[in-house]
């Protein structure tokens, strides 16, 4: 769902505006970069960061907040559906068009794993595939390539991942009782792993993954909430936001980013698309998400001009049996101006 008032009727994007003044951030201490003893199932360490004494306080400072949140499946276009497949017609409606913003040629993606004391596979994975484990062999995948065609250069190899770790953080409960991230929770998080990692901006993006059994709103009414389903409205979201710089108050950072709750659930999987557990439910909304932040990081590079679709959106109803590196996950295919339809190639 994409939300740029006055231009995309019927598409919410949301540039959650300022909040002006200014506000002394105390910054104190290093967190610890001892790793936390669990790997991510490929022999790579989770680092365990802390919360920075001042994250809240540079959550309400940030700005030029840019949201593009995935719809829940009842609430996704179909309208394109049947169009896709083998229809190689050129100047489609359906091909994206490029706007003229910054594109993300390489990248590490800095996975945030919060409140899961198990390791990644236990609360986002299956057996030892983790999210992870996922975006290094997409990484190493012809699949990757898809993206050529919008970035100008070769995808395939340039999106390593580094694995950080965060236990014990707080969120305030919903009315019904379920712990509920809000959007300065979450720009608190990348915050503190901004200042712990010092990576930030088109080189870098943070996926942050809350755990089962928390929610996530972006606005009263407007959440990832599968306990309540009529505030039920998205299952996940990426974007860009400008951060108080954690090693200069007075300079600013900017950060690409997504947010992954829980997605093995109803609203946000179907059984039938899930043949290898819940692996395939994080693999596949943290590929959509990926594939668009790279495309379209600002929400102003590559998007379908008349609907507002990212590359993703435009393929959702579309699953795919991938072999990456030697293990199986089913997920969503990736539109391609190219051949005019979802594919899985180049």
């Amino acid at each position: 769902m994409r939300v740029i008032p006055g231009r995309y009727a019927g598409y919410f994007r949301s540039p959650l505006s300022v909040l002006a003044g200014a506000m002394a951030l105390i910054l104190a201490g290093c967190q610890s970069e001892a790793p936390t003893g669990s790997g991510d199932g490929t022999g790579t360490q989770v680092r365990s960061f802390s919360m920075v004494p001042g994250a809240d306080a540079a959550a309400r400072l940030s700005a030029n907040r840019q949201i593009r949140s995935w719809a829940t499946i009842d609430k996704r276009n179909p309208t394109h559906a049947g169009a896709l497949l083998n229809d190689p017609i050129i100047n489609s409606p359906f091909d994206l068009t490029y706007i003229g913003g910054p594109v993300v040629n390489r990248a590490t993606n800095q996975n945030i794993y919060v409140n899961c004391t198990t390791g990644p596979a236990d609360c986002w994975g299956t057996g030892n595939l983790t999210p992870g484990t996922f975006l290094r062999d997409l990484n190493r995948s012809p699949f990757i390539r898809v993206t050529n065609q919008y970035l100008g250069s070769e995808g395939f190899g340039r999106f390593g991942v580094n694995e950080l770790g965060i236990n014990g953080v707080p969120f305030k409960p919903s009315l019904a009782g379920t712990p509920t991230a809000s959007i300065n929770d979450i720009f608190s998080l990348i915050f503190s792993a901004v200042a712990f990692t010092g990576a930030s901006g088109y080189t870098n993006i943070y996926h942050v993954f809350l755990p089962a059994g928390t929610d996530m709103c972006i606005a009263d009414g407007f959440c990832y909430s599968p306990d309540d389903f009529s505030t039920f409205v998205f299952c996940a979201f990426h974007g860009s936001v400008d951060l108080p710089d954690p090693a200069n108050p007075s300079g600013s950072v900017h950060v690409l980013f997504s947010v992954e709750p829980f997605q093995n659930v109803p609203g946000c999987a179907l059984p039938l698309q899930t043949p290898h557990g819940t692996i395939d439910a994080t693999a596949s909304t943290l590929s959509h998400e990926f594939f668009e932040t790279i495309t379209d990081p600002d929400l102003d590079a590559w998007f379908n001009f008349l609907t507002g679709e990212e590359v993703a959106d435009l393929c959702a109803a579309f699953a795919s049996n991938e072999r990456m590196n030697g293990h199986s996950y089913s997920i969503q295919l990736e539109y391609s101006n190219s051949v005019h339809a979802c594919t899985n190639r180049s």
